[in-house]
C-alpha cells in the first residue's frame, strides 16, 4: 500500500524542476529517504505515506499539494513542541493557550444549571448529564460540543455573561455556568459548561493551540530539512509553504 500511494502523491502533487534539498540550519548526514527532520528526528517516506493514507490518500485519489504541506508542517510542529507540553499549556486556560473548547448544556432556570453542575463533579459522563438535560435542539447533533474560542474572542465579548465565564475556566476550573440573556438583556436559560480534556480536541484544534503559540525561537535553534518536492519550512509563520 506504502509503494503505491507513494507513486500516486508523487505523480499527482505538484513536481518542482530539481533543487538542492531545503534546509535550515546546517546537516551532517543523508536525507534520501526523509520527506522532513528537525534535528536528528526524521519523517520517513514510509512514515509520511501512512500518515497520509489515514487523511484520505488511497490509490485513485492523491491529496492536494495544501493539506500535504500542512501534515508536514504538522509533523515539524509535533517535534518543537511535544505534544504533553501542548496539552500543559492549553490545560491552564485561554490566557496561556490562546484557545479554549468547551462543551455546553442549555437548561430552563439556574437552579437546573446547579443540579447539572453538580451531576458534572460527581463524575457523570457529560454525555449522559447532557442527554438528560439539555434543552437546546441545535446542541442535539453536536452532542454538546461548540467549536473552540480563541482568546481575543473570548476578550471582544467579556461583556456576555456565558463568555466571561468561559474565560476563567481551564484545567483546573473545568465546570461553571452562567445565565443565557435575551436581546432585551432579560434571563432566558441558563448555560452549564465543561472545559473539554486535550485528548477529546479535534485535530484542528490542537493545530490551533500550536498556531498559537511562540514556535519561531525553537525553529531558529533547530536543523530542519523538508524535501524539496514539497517546499520548504519558514520559521517566521511556523508552516511549510511551497518554492516560488
Amino acid at each position: 500500500m506504502a509503494d503505491s500511494v507513494r507513486r500516486v502523491l508523487r505523480r499527482s502533487l505538484l513536481i518542482l524542476a530539481p533543487l538542492a534539498a531545503v534546509v535550515t540550519g546546517c546537516s551532517t548526514f543523508s536525507d534520501n529517504d526523509a520527506v522532513a527532520r528537525v534535528n536528528d528526528v526524521e519523517l520517513t517516506q514510509d512514515e509520511f505515506d501512512a500518515r497520509l493514507v489515514e487523511l484520505g490518500a488511497t490509490d485513485d485519489l492523491a491529496l492536494p499539494a495544501d493539506p500535504v504541506r500542512a501534515e508536514i508542517t504538522r509533523w515539524i510542529q509535533s517535534q518543537l513542541v511535544p505534544e504533553e507540553e501542548v496539552a500543559a499549556i492549553y490545560g491552564a486556560g485561554p490566557d496561556e493557550a490562546g484557545v479554549i473548547c468547551v462543551n455546553a448544556i442549555v437548561v430552563n432556570d439556574e437552579a437546573g444549571a446547579d443540579a447539572v453542575v453538580e451531576d458534572l463533579e460527581a463524575g457523570t459522563a457529560f454525555t449522559d448529564v447532557f442527554q438528560a438535560n439539555n434543552i437546546d435542539p441545535s446542541l442535539t447533533d453536536v452532542n454538546g460540543v461548540l467549536r473552540c474560542f480563541t482568546s481575543q474572542e473570548l476578550v471582544d465579548s467579556a461583556d456576555i455573561p456565558f463568555i466571561a465565564a468561559v474565560a476563567e475556566m481551564s484545567e483546573d476550573e473545568p465546570i461553571s455556568s452562567a445565565p443565557v440573556l435575551g436581546t432585551d438583556g432579560a434571563e432566558v436559560a441558563w448555560v452549564v459548561m465543561q472545559f473539554r480534556p486535550f485528548e477529546e480536541l479535534a485535530v484542528a484544534d490542537v493545530d490551533a493551540i500550536v498556531a498559537a503559540l511562540e514556535i519561531g525561537e525553537r525553529a531558529a535553534d533547530a536543523d530542519i530539512y523538508v524535501d524539496s518536492r514539497y517546499g520548504f519550512f519558514d520559521p517566521v509563520i511556523g508552516e511549510v509553504v511551497g518554492l516560488g
